[in-house]
């Protein structure tokens, strides 16, 4: 049975990345092999049309995957996923067919690609220029954003450089690639929230590492929030740690933070924190509090601005990265949960499909997102405030 646990959770993110190609572009073709074009062809023709069905079945699928996660955790001990090279292991293979699945829900990854196109092929600034400057591009066929400029920090523009120049040119090569380099930064990211723990616990890294949002959206949508959470996460890593060698640790600190800043400004709202962290020893009283209790709460804040404009489920990530760290356990619970509502937030969009729904009204397509994304955690504040208040008058 437990066994199966993990076999299970890799079967359903298989059937995810079959299912993620049904979204596939209509004007997009990834692979000419007959094979591939037969089935891409038969999803298009028996599966996307089905409005209800595609619904009903990403919302049961990515309700099964969570549940499989939870069994998972509950488990635990006797999955023996404590032990570092199995835990590695595992995730390297539950990853695999997210890096080669289509990118379903967000099509951020071909902005990332063209943006380098730009720079690297004809010489503009994706700061500045848009793509629908440049008609002729055969991309714009199957692209979602074209009239804005790069919305992220010259970081990431300057970073993208790299898997684009490794694709050699090559549409298909370049797509897996960025798949790939997204794949690194979850590597990256495993292997510093390692350095917080002597003795590496699997079971709080397994929180965030084994969460189905993080899997989906880094390694399928291959988005880039963790390029801007690692090097805070190290920054963080060693403000905790900082005793000897002041001098240069500060100096890497705040390089660190530049660094992950520039790629996406979110974590600017842990400088205050971070400093926290650093005068912790020094602070007596003051220097007892929750600090990545508190970070975690500090990362919802960017979803407040106007820059934000709205609330996009990858962006959940940037508190869920605390989620091993994190001290109270109503918190953690609630994130998770929180991870779970942000996936269901794809439903609306699931059965409108903007290029499928031309001839219906969508107009209710981000009330109904923010009510699923926040109606289950309110639910679930709800029941966990009449257990509380159950178990109170029970002790009475």
């Amino acid at each position: 049975m437990k066994s199966f646990l993990l076999k299970s959770y890799f079967f359903l993110f298989v059937v995810f990345a079959i299912f993620s190609f049904v979204l596939t572009d209509p004007n997009l073709t990834l692979l000419n092999l007959n094979f591939f074009v037969s089935l891409q062809t038969y999803l298009w023709q028996h599966v996307l049309p089905l409005q209800n069905f595609r619904t009903i079945f990403y919302g049961v699928l990515i309700t099964l995957i969570f549940i499989n996660y939870l069994l998972i955790l509950k488990n635990w001990h006797g999955l023996k996923l404590d032990v570092r090279q199995n835990f590695w292991k595992f995730l390297i293979i539950v990853s695999l067919p997210l890096i080669f699945s289509y990118n379903a829900l967000s099509h951020d990854l071909f902005n990332y690609i063209f943006n380098a196109k730009m720079i690297i092929e004809y010489g503009a600034n994706p700061h500045v220029q848009t793509a629908i400057n440049f008609p002729n591009d055969p991309m714009l066929r199957f692209m979602n954003n074209i009239h804005t400029p790069a919305p992220y920090g010259y970081g990431w523009t300057t970073l993208s450089l790299l898997p684009y120049l490794a694709g050699l040119g090559k549409f298909l090569s370049t797509f897996i690639v960025f798949k790939l380099f997204a794949f690194l930064s979850l590597i990256l990211a495993l292997l510093i929230s390692e350095k917080f723990f002597k003795k590496a616990n699997y079971f709080k890294l397994a929180l965030f590492f084994l969460n189905p949002l993080l899997l989906i959206e880094i390694l399928s949508s291959a988005h880039n929030d963790l390029w801007m959470l690692a090097p805070a996460l190290l920054a963080v890593y060693l403000a905790t740690n900082l005793q000897k060698k002041k001098i240069f640790k500060i100096i890497l600190i705040a390089v660190l933070l530049t660094v992950s800043i520039s790629i996406k400004f979110a974590t600017i709202v842990l400088l205050p924190l971070i400093i926290y962290l650093a005068l912790k020893n020094r602070l007596g009283r003051l220097g007892k509090f929750p600090t990545y209790d508190l970070m975690a709460l500090a990362m919802f804040a960017p979803l407040l601005t106007e820059r934000s404009k709205q609330f996009l489920p990858w962006y959940l990530l940037w508190s869920l990265i605390f989620l091993p760290l994190i001290k109270n356990k109503f918190l953690r619970n609630l994130l998770i949960v929180f991870s779970f509502s942000s996936l269901l937030r794809y439903l609306p969009w699931m059965y409108y499909l903007p290029w499928m729904s031309f001839h219906l009204d969508s107009s209710s397509l981000e009330s109904l997102q923010k009510a699923i994304t926040w109606l289950i955690p309110s639910f679930y504040l709800l029941l966990s405030a009449t257990f509380f208040l159950f178990n109170r008058r029970s002790e009475k």
